[in-house]
């Protein structure tokens, strides 16, 4: 006599699939925004603002100009909160009266080892051709403001 061979039970069927899901909600809840951190593109350039180049950031400090940098990358959650600051600002017309430049985390490498930058988020003044103050975190347009105010801009 042969042996009816049994197929899998859609009970079975439904709690596999209710694991599989229950996994993928966890995880979506842990890293989901790091996901979409990594995914995301980059914010656009703000008018006014130059992209970093290593020709133009060095006829720049031979001119001694003050100069505000961005370091930026568009993983950083610091950096787009940095962003959203700043185009409030320019939005409201109190953006920065002053030369600015971003410069790309990853991709402008010789910058960062230039003047040891290993974190993202980070604004820069540069004036007679040499760094005059840096600070991180400055996430909402008061403390923009606040940043250039102190260091006479």
């Amino acid at each position: 006599m042969e042996k009816a061979v049994q197929k899998p039970t859609t009970s079975w069927l439904k709690k596999i699939w209710a694991q599989v899901g229950f996994v993928g909600l966890i995880a979506i809840l842990l890293w989901g925004n790091l996901i979409y951190m990594n995914l995301r593109p980059a914010d656009p350039i703000l008018p006014g603002w130059e992209e970093y180049s290593t020709p133009r950031f060095e006829e720049l400090m031979k001119r001694g100009e003050p100069l505000l940098v961005e370091v930026y990358a568009s993983w950083c959650p610091t950096c787009l909160l940095q962003h959203e600051a700043l185009e409030t600002l320019h939005k409201e017309g109190r953006g920065p009266q002053i030369r600015a430049i971003r410069v790309d985390f990853d991709r402008d490498g010789d910058f960062r080892e230039a003047f040891g930058f290993n974190h993202t988020g980070t604004m820069v003044l540069f004036n007679d051709g040499r760094e005059a103050a840096r600070q991180s975190g400055l996430i909402t347009p008061d403390k923009i403001q606040a940043f250039l105010a102190q260091n006479g801009f």
